[in-house]
């Protein structure tokens, strides 16, 4: 056999070896993986604060899950964001899929969208999950969970050793949606995916009792209905305690003007920091921290169970804006992380300025409203000009009675001192008494008389028809 026939045989073995390994997802790899958890104030995500989880070699793009949420006011702070590197065969980018989770019992299928990164990334399944999503209880109890996108090769997915790294995570998810949403927060505990501990917990509520909800404690000690089980009875205790009696109602006093301003309450000091917690609120507030004391500042946000969360630093002359909720106090510490000042948010937007190397906090002073100018005046009507007793008004001169008949122009007279069309036309005369002359019969000389008659302050010249005389036959 010659040299050339036994190099194909081993060609063949050879790529049938290597096969699997060219098939197999670079994350598939996992001598070198480990889970990370990041937590932060992300200038690329408007400022709110971000967590972050990744399954990969540290450095490198060879990752296998990707997740992220955030605490921006939205109703997608129920969801974390993830992405999970699977066999995805040919689909489309974009396209529906599903991705089933198997292991230890376990099994769970989502809903979600192929992912395709343009050049270099992650190739998989994209998926929003709800922080209250089972899911995330199978992560935190599990070591291992095999996920597959149905009809396509499976991928292992190791939990033991990141376990407390995927609990830091959800538990911020989880703060962050408690902070936006309050009491809104829901779950798909809620959407009738049953399960044994649902059940219980379920039961529990049912009973509404703390000895209930101990009852539940006491066999499932962890995860997510476990914590909704504590805050539970928490609530129960509050409840139980004896309300202090109301005081009498004031006297009745007069109605409140339309607008009232009164100065907020002075700010906590640094000594209560141990009992201060920021409280479920949805009350939009806006916090613009000025750094003017010269000196490196940090601004922290106190949460829910009192703990600091870093929103990032102030070198002196840098300001910080932050969107957040009356409630919620922030702490302005130096560079070790000692506390300064305590900052309460105000409705609205709050303005404070750190001077001094004390830390003094300033509050810009509330715009004043602008008072409305008043209307202007309406303008006076021009008083008509008084002509003399030689003249008249017409339109709104002074014309000699003389001139008067003449003014207007012909085809025109005068009419409440006005030019109106229309010819003069002379006012009726009254007929002569009977002391008149009659029609002379005898064929007297007939005389022309001239007369002067008054029209309406004008003076005319008129023929007057003439009379014929009769002579008195006395």
């Amino acid at each position: 056999m010659s040299p050339k026939s036994l190099l194909l045989p081993i060609f063949l073995l050879f790529s049938l070896c290597l096969w699997p390994a060219l098939t197999t997802p670079a994350f598939a790899q996992d001598g070198d993986m480990t889970w990370q958890f990041s937590e932060a104030n992300d200038p690329d995500n408007k400022g709110a604060m971000t967590a972050r989880l990744v399954y990969g070699v540290p450095e490198t793009d060879n990752v296998q899950v990707m997740g992220v949420c955030d605490a921006r006011p939205s109703t997608g702070v129920k969801f974390s964001s993830m992405t999970f590197g699977a066999d995805i065969g040919d689909l489309a980018n974009g396209a529906d899929a599903e991705l089933r989770f198997s292991g230890g019992g376990f099994e769970q299928t989502l809903k979600g969208n192929v992912q395709r990164a343009a050049e270099e990334g992650l190739n998989g399944v994209h998926l929003d999950i709800e922080h209250g999503d089972k899911l995330w209880t199978a992560f935190a109890e599990k070591d291992m969970l095999d996920y597959q996108v149905p009809g396509y090769r499976a991928a292992p997915l190791k939990l033991e050793p990141g376990r407390d790294k995927i609990k830091s995570f959800i538990e911020a998810c989880r703060t962050y949606e408690k902070a936006v949403l309050g009491d809104q927060t829901t779950s798909t505990a809620e959407t009738g995916d049953e399960s044994p501990e649902l059940d219980a917990f379920n039961s529990a509520k049912e009973l509404g009792t703390v000895a209930g909800f101990e009852a539940f404690l006491s066999n499932y000690s962890s995860g997510f209905y476990a914590d909704l089980a504590r805050a539970y009875i928490d609530k129960l205790n509050a409840a139980s305690k004896p309300q202090a009696a109301a005081p009498p109602p004031p006297p009745a006093a007069p109605p409140a003007p339309a607008e009232v301003t009164t100065a907020p309450g002075p700010d906590p000091s640094c000594r209560s920091l141990s009992s201060l917690r920021s409280q479920g609120s949805s009350a939009n507030a806006k916090l613009i921290v000025i750094n003017k004391s010269g000196m490196y500042r940090s601004v922290m946000w106190i949460d829910f169970n009192g703990q600091p969360k870093d929103y990032g630093g102030l070198n002196t002359g840098d300001q910080m804006t932050l969107d957040t909720f009356v409630g919620h106090p922030w702490m302005i510490a130096d560079g070790p992380g000692d506390c300064i000042e305590i900052v309460m948010p105000h409705p609205g937007t709050r303005v404070v300025t750190l001077t001094g190397p004390g830390g003094t906090v300033q509050t810009a002073p509330a715009p004043q409203k602008k008072a409305a100018p008043a209307p202007a005046p309406a303008p006076k009507k021009a008083a008509a000009p008084k002509c003399r007793s030689r003249s008249v008004l017409i339109d709104g001169k002074c014309i000699l009675k003389s001139n008067a008949p003449g003014y207007c122009g012909p085809g025109y007279r005068v009419k409440n001192g006005k030019c109106v069309p229309g010819a003069y036309v002379p006012p009726k005369r009254s007929k002569p008494s009977g002391h008149g002359c009659p029609p002379d019969q005898s064929g007297a000389r007939r005389s022309s008389v001239t007369t002067t008659i008054s029209l309406g302050g004008f003076a005319r010249l008129a023929d007057v028809e003439p009379h014929r005389q009769r002579l008195d036959a006395a």
